[in-house]
């Protein structure tokens, strides 16, 4: 811009110093000094000569400096630089490419939609746009403009050819119905990684098969009947590395700094089945749905049949349980009651054989007693000899059986039966008779009458 600004003003300063010397020379009247006019001339043809010497490289530009003599020169720096009358063929540094219906005057390069096909072979307009920078360093930024002669060869004959040679590669790896169904990050991602590194080869391998549901396939096409061709596609590798073909724009050392797929729109015939498979998908959830809740249902009933099925059970056992434990109560206060009945009858045995055992000591201890004073008596009935004191004697010895007998127990607490007696049990009656006839017979007293 400065350039054109130093030419204009050079050649408004020429042409006024030749006006002011026409005019000086043509007029009587010497209105101009002849010395103001050379020296207008004479500015001008400096400031002609700047412009064709210098020229100013504006920031965000790349020029090849083509001089007289057929050198040529890469600047890649802002500032002034010489150029000696040469020509300049300028290049931005980042160059935009774009694909879209709106036409912008801002981007280096602007294309319709280009149309891709994916291996389903569903067509469909993708708008996008890239940027990419070119190199810095002047050998390989002068090879670039030696090459392309200008900014617009270089985006219409490589720039443009191998975006578009990208995106077609890219779209075969993968299918319409693919990509709506959530691979566009595939897509993209094929895309900024073929033009950063190097076009994908790809091997396709076309397979027959047949199938009913032919609109589920994905990746094929319909031959018949049942039957389609599916297209399998596959990223050619040698030993775990992608093989690629390299492209202008690494050869150049063209870096993309940005790729932006805006929209991919497929086919009107696409967009149709598409809808219609948003309709019966539709329907489908919706007949699901209806048939998850009336499994749901079904489920719910046998669940509550189930509960009640459940419930029952539940309370037989109880009921089950509540009479084996109710039994084995019963069972343990039997063996209880038993253990009981029979200690308590092995206590009163005991306590029987106690008292007898008692009584008889008792009866052997009054006998005892008995013994000792009837033998007393006796010694004193046979010194005298007298009957009165025998008589006298006898009713002493039942008067000490009497009182000895006084707090004993004229009838056993416990009486012992054989089973086969049948004058019933001794008692300390009887001892006191036997004794009373023993005293007797010591005192030789005879009761009979008449003996």
């Amino acid at each position: 811009m400065l350039n054109n600004l130093f030419m204009f003003i050079g050649s408004l300063l020429i042409i006024g110093g030749l006006g002011m010397g026409l005019s000086n020379y043509l007029s009587r009247e010497k209105k101009f000094s002849i010395i103001v006019a050379v020296f207008l001339a004479v500015l001008g043809i400096v400031f002609l000569f700047f412009d064709g010497t210098y020229f100013y490289a504006e920031p965000g530009y790349s020029y090849l400096v083509q001089y007289p003599t057929g050198r040529q020169v890469a600047v890649t720096q802002p500032g002034y630089h010489m150029k000696w009358w040469g020509n300049l063929i300028p290049f931005r540094k980042v160059v935009t490419v774009k694909f879209d219906t709106i036409r912008n005057s801002e981007f280096s390069g602007m294309e319709a939609p280009y149309k891709i096909r994916f291996i389903d072979a569903v067509t469909a307009d993708v708008k996008a746009s890239f940027r990419f920078r070119l190199p810095n360093n002047a050998e390989k930024f002068r090879k670039i403009a030696v090459d392309y002669r200008s900014q617009e060869n270089l985006v219409l004959s490589s720039l443009v050819p191998s975006t578009k040679e990208v995106l077609r590669n890219s779209a075969r790896i993968l299918s319409a119905q693919e990509y709506i169904s959530g691979k566009g990050g595939e897509f993209e991602n094929a895309v900024m990684d073929q033009l950063q590194n190097g076009i994908y080869t790809l091997e396709i391998e076309e397979k027959e098969i047949e199938d009913e549901k032919i609109e589920e396939v994905v990746g094929a096409r319909k031959i018949g009947k049942g039957k389609v061709v599916k297209y399998d596609v596959q990223i050619k590798r040698r030993n775990g590395e992608i093989i690629r073909k390299k492209h202008s724009i690494l050869d150049y050392g063209i870096t993309v700094v940005q790729s932006t797929i805006e929209s991919v729109d497929p086919e009107k015939r696409f967009k149709e089945m598409l809808g219609q498979q948003r309709d019966a998908a539709a329907q489908a959830s919706i007949e699901k749905e209806k048939a998850k809740q009336a499994e749901y249902r079904k489920q719910r009933i046998i669940a509550e049949g189930e509960a009640e099925k459940a419930q029952i059970q539940v309370e037989q056992e109880k009921e089950q349980i509540k009479r084996i434990v109710s039994a084995e109560t019963q069972k343990k206060q039997a063996k209880i009651e038993a253990e009981r009945k029979q200690i308590e009858k092995e206590i009163l045995i005991k306590t029987r054989e106690a008292e007898l055992r008692a009584a008889e000591l008792e009866a052997k201890a009054i006998k005892l007693k008995a013994d000792a004073l009837a033998y007393e008596k006796e010694k004193i009935m046979k010194a005298d000899g007298a009957l009165e004191k025998k008589l006298q004697a006898w009713i002493e010895v039942n008067k000490i059986y009497a009182e000895a007998l006084t707090g004993a127990k004229l009838v056993p607490d416990v009486v012992m039966d054989s089973g086969n007696s049948t004058g019933g049990s001794s008692s300390a009656m009887d001892i006191l008779e036997l004794l009373k006839v023993k005293t007797a017979k010591d005192l030789q007293l005879n009761f009979k009458v008449g003996e």
